[in-house]
C-alpha cells in the first residue's frame, strides 16, 4: 500500500515503533521476524515521508532525536489504541495462547511437558516462542511470559500487569563426569574454582553472585570464560567437557539424571545453598483469570512444585 499524503506505511511505522522499543535495527528486526535491512530501509524511507531525522546515528548511539522520541510517543499510543479496541472485540472464551519465555526454560523444562498441557486441555491453541526480552504486555504482543529475574536485577513490574512466583531455585555447579573426575582433587572449596575454566551466558554476573554467595567477593573486573548467551548452549558446552556451568533444576535435572552432567563437590569445604532469583509468570491483569491462562498458570503450579 502506498502512503497517503498524511499516513506513512504501515510497515514503516511498525519498523520505527520496534526500533524504539529494542534500541537497535537488529533487534528491532529479531522482534518483526525481518532481515535488519528490511527495517533500515523503512526506518529511511519514514525519515524521508516526515522530512526529519528520526534516528540518532551518532557514534555509538542507538537511539531517537528529540523529534524521534515525541513522534515515537504517539505512535506508540496509536498502536495501544488499536491493540486495546482489538482486545475488546475478542470474546472471553478464545482458547488461544501465545506465551513467551527464556530460552533455556522452554528448551530444558517448558517444552517437554507441553504434550501433557496439551493432552489435558485439547481445546487450547498453544503457542510457544522462545525469547531473550520480556513481550510488550501494552501492546498484547504475548499473553504470558515465563523469565528468569536475578534478586539484584528485580525490576518494576509492567503497568497493568500481574505475576507470581513459579520457583526459586538453588544454583549449583555442574560439569562433565570426566571433567569433574579430573578436578577432583583440587577442588577443595569454592575458591577452587576461580582457577578453573568457567561458563558463561551473556555475562559474569551468575558467577559473580554465586561466589557472593559463598563468602568471596570478587575485584570488579571480569571472570574469565565464553560467553555463550543461552543456558542450553552453556549446558551443552558443559557435557562436553569444555567448562563448568551453573545450573539449577530446572535446567539441569534430567542431564544429572542421564549421567551427562554431575553436581559438583568439594573434598573440604561444601558448597553454601545459592539462591539467586526465580522463575516468575508475569501477564496482563485484565487477562490473569482468562479461562486458558488461568488453566495454565494451575497447571506451571502444579508441575514446578
Amino acid at each position: 500500500m502506498k502512503p497517503s499524503r498524511s499516513v506513512p506505511t504501515l510497515a514503516m511505522l511498525r519498523a520505527f515503533d520496534a526500533f524504539g522499543r529494542a534500541g537497535g535495527i537488529r533487534k528491532a528486526a529479531l522482534m518483526l521476524e525481518v532481515d535488519h535491512a528490511v527495517v533500515s530501509r523503512h526506518l529511511s524511507a519514514l525519515e524521508a515521508f516526515v522530512g526529519t531525522a528520526l534516528i540518532d546515528r551518532s557514534a555509538g548511539v542507538r537511539g531517537l532525536t528529540s523529534d524521534g522520541a515525541e513522534y515515537h510517543r504517539r505512535i506508540t499510543a496509536a498502536f495501544q489504541e488499536i491493540s486495546n479496541a482489538t482486545l475488546m472485540l475478542r470474546k472471553r472464551h478464545d482458547q488461544q495462547l501465545l506465551i513467551w519465555c527464556s530460552p533455556g526454560f522452554a528448551y530444558h523444562w517448558l517444552s517437554p511437558r507441553l504434550s501433557a498441557f496439551a493432552e489435558q486441555n485439547e481445546d487450547i491453541a498453544f503457542e510457544l516462542r522462545p525469547m531473550d526480552y520480556s513481550p510488550d504486555f501494552a501492546i498484547n504482543e504475548a499473553d504470558g511470559d515465563i523469565r528468569y529475574v536475578r534478586d539484584a536485577a528485580a525490576t518494576a513490574l509492567p503497568a497493568a500487569c500481574r505475576w507470581f512466583e513459579l520457583a526459586k531455585p538453588i544454583i549449583y555447579p555442574v560439569a562433565s563426569p570426566a571433567l569433574a573426575e579430573a578436578i577432583a582433587t583440587r577442588l577443595r572449596g569454592p575458591r577452587d574454582l576461580l582457577s578453573m575454566r568457567l561458563l558463561h551466558e551473556e555475562s559474569d554476573m551468575e558467577w559473580r553472585l554465586w561466589f557472593a554467595s559463598q563468602g568471596i567477593e570478587l575485584p570488579p573486573s571480569a571472570i574469565a570464560g565464553p560467553r555463550l548467551w543461552h543456558a542450553h548452549v552453556m549446558l551443552d558446552a558443559a557435557k562436553s567437557g569444555q567448562g563448568i556451568a551453573l545450573a539449577n533444576d530446572f535446567l539441569a535435572k534430567n542431564d544429572l539424571s542421564s549421567g551427562q552432567l554431575v553436581a559438583l563437590q568439594t573434598s573440604e569445604h561444601m558448597f553454601k545453598p545459592a539462591r539467586l532469583g526465580s522463575y516468575q509468570f508475569v501477564a496482563r491483569a485484565d487477562r490473569w483469570h482468562n479461562g486458558p491462562l488461568a488453566r495454565l498458570r494451575n497447571w506451571l503450579v502444579r508441575e514446578a512444585s
